[in-house]
């Protein structure tokens, strides 16, 4: 037996078969606007306003980023005895109330909140999201910025007077290209950034 060791070879992970149907289908629907295509419509049973259409409906990650208001108990505990005694308990009790006030504060921080999975249909108007029972309807008039992170499946909507929107999930890389094609036009998608790996494959 040999003293010295073999070198360990790692295996790829198996390509997610719907990751890469997402990818293939991004990059055809790519090429299909950038050469004078449009999106095709699906059916949908929602009301829709006069020449609204339906282009997507999806099942995707959801969040929202927004800050909130937090409250947090002090402790006031009182303390009696020897001076050992009462400083061990106001020092405990000092620790117990930054820990609460440390908790309240990372609460009440901005971050994404609300995580859930949603029914998301894009529209030639609006991204619609079915969350806790309500629909909620993002218009595009309303969208002031548009980011994607294509390759970990996310994208960001950030908009006029609302907190900004998170979409996540396997179909995001098609969804980012239909979603530019409404926002800004199919004759500037080759000029938008986090669609440059899409106009490359």
């Amino acid at each position: 037996m040999s003293s010295e060791a073999e070198p360990m070879t790692i295996e790829p992970l198996p390509a997610n078969p719907e990751w890469t149907a997402s990818w293939s289908a991004a990059v055809h629907l790519y090429r299909h606007l950038v050469t004078g295509g449009v999106p095709g419509e699906v059916s949908t049973s929602l009301l829709l306003a006069p020449g609204e259409a339906t282009y997507s409906d999806l099942t995707l990650g959801y969040a929202r980023f927004y800050g909130m208001d937090v409250t947090y108990q002090q402790s006031g505990a009182y303390f009696r005895g020897g001076l050992l005694f009462v400083a061990a308990g106001l020092a405990a009790n000092a620790v117990s109330n930054n820990i609460a006030k440390q908790r309240a504060e990372n609460q009440a921080a901005p971050q994404w909140r609300e995580h859930c999975a949603a029914r998301v249909v894009v529209t030639n108007y609006c991204v619609m999201c079915f969350v806790h029972g309500r629909w909620l309807r993002f218009a595009y008039s309303n969208v002031v910025d548009f980011n994607a992170d294509m390759l970990n499946g996310v994208c960001y909507l950030i908009f006029d007077g609302a907190e900004p929107l998170q979409l996540a999930g396997l179909q995001v890389p098609w969804l980012v290209v239909l979603l530019s094609s409404f926002l800004y036009g199919p004759k500037r998608l080759s000029a938008l950034p986090f669609l440059e790996t899409i106009a490359r494959a």
